[in-house]
């Protein structure tokens, strides 16, 4: 199969990368104005003719998507949330738990929760980012890999359905990450994503990352001023980052679903995030502005995930903070 790479510079960067079909490799480039806009026709072409969103969407009738993940999805939730919600024609539900991984079912068990929320919801879309609490499996040798290679997998496959597209978002490049865990992380993302023409790998890495791949807390924007979009922690996303990821993400689904075509301002949704999800306080773009905590209506159109048949876990979640203690049967103490 082949991937399609695209990159750029400061806030013009997309960092999507297609994987799992065949197209011919894109060139780089941004908006003058510093906007992440669809720096690859190629890209932009191969999801709305190979993966078109189901047409005639209308407040009445939105494109329903899923946003979920670790802490990070705590930003991009309703990063992302917002600009496909102004539309009218999306309704984004998000949903993010704080220390979580795909390493550690024990505290979070993404693929029997992630079954629940497919289940119930039944999203057309789902945008999925985690990765950045396993960095703790990484050893001196290879043996993490082929177990958390079926981790991916299981994770991946669940999120896909019948066919559903799947945005897998890769960890952002983090401070304190010497020993380039979550590169290492990220390329299993990729192998296993290339497995999957659903599936279009979205490179946080390189969005948050200098030109020579090193972690960088802030970008330029298209009016020369500087952005902070890394939180003090070195691994969390300011709301600026979120939304600069979110911006990434929405100049590849907009030509997918041609949601500015369709959309009607007027009638913009609310950003639901749904019940037990946590945030990291101050990541979040929407801590002034509203958004509904609820459990969704269940969706009309039948199921494309069986309903979980296992019991949900008996270790409580955190609600705010990532926890302090890091042993293994605890959860990570990063997003």
């Amino acid at each position: 199969m082949g991937a399609l790479a695209v990159g750029g510079s400061a806030l013009a960067l997309t960092g999507i990368v297609e994987i799992g079909r065949d197209s011919p490799s894109a060139g780089a480039g941004g908006g003058s104005d510093g906007s992440p806009e669809t720096t690859s026709p190629a890209v932009a072409a191969a999801l709305a003719t190979e993966r078109p969103c189901r047409s005639q969407l209308n407040p009445l009738n939105p494109l329903r998507l899923w946003i979920g993940g670790d802490s990070l999805a705590g930003s991009l939730g309703p990063s992302l949330g917002r600009t496909t919600a102004d539309t009218g024609v999306v309704q984004p539900v998000f949903f993010s738990k704080v220390s979580s991984g795909l390493s550690t079912p024990e505290f979070w068990d993404w693929p029997e929760h992630g079954a629940e929320e497919m289940f119930k919801l039944d999203p057309e879309v789902a945008v999925f980012i985690v990765g950045a609490n396993d960095t703790m499996i990484i050893g001196d040798n290879e043996d993490w890999r082929p177990q958390y290679e079926m981790a991916v997998e299981e994770m991946m496959t669940l999120l896909i359905g019948e066919s559903r597209t799947v945005y897998w978002v890769g960890s952002p490049v983090l401070e304190d990450d010497d020993q380039l865990h979550v590169a290492q992380l990220n390329q299993v993302f990729q192998e296993v994503a290339a497995r999957h023409p659903e599936v279009v790998y979205v490179d946080a890495y390189g969005l948050f990352a200098t030109p020579e791949g090193e972690y960088r807390s802030s970008l330029t924007d298209g009016e020369g001023e500087t952005v902070l979009v890394r939180a003090d922690d070195g691994v969390h996303f300011t709301p600026e980052g979120g939304d600069h990821l979110a911006n990434a993400i929405f100049a590849q689904l907009d030509p997918q679903c041609a949601l500015l075509a369709q959309a009607v301002p007027d009638a913009a949704k609310d950003v639901i995030e749904t019940e037990g999800s946590s945030r990291v306080p101050g990541t979040s773009r929407d801590e002034d502005t509203t958004v509904t905590t609820r459990s969704p209506a269940p969706a009309t159109a039948p199921p494309t995930t069986a309903a979980p048949t296992t019991a949900p876990p008996t270790t409580a979640a955190p609600t705010t903070a990532p926890p302090q203690t890091t042993p293994a049967s605890t959860p990570p103490s990063t997003p």
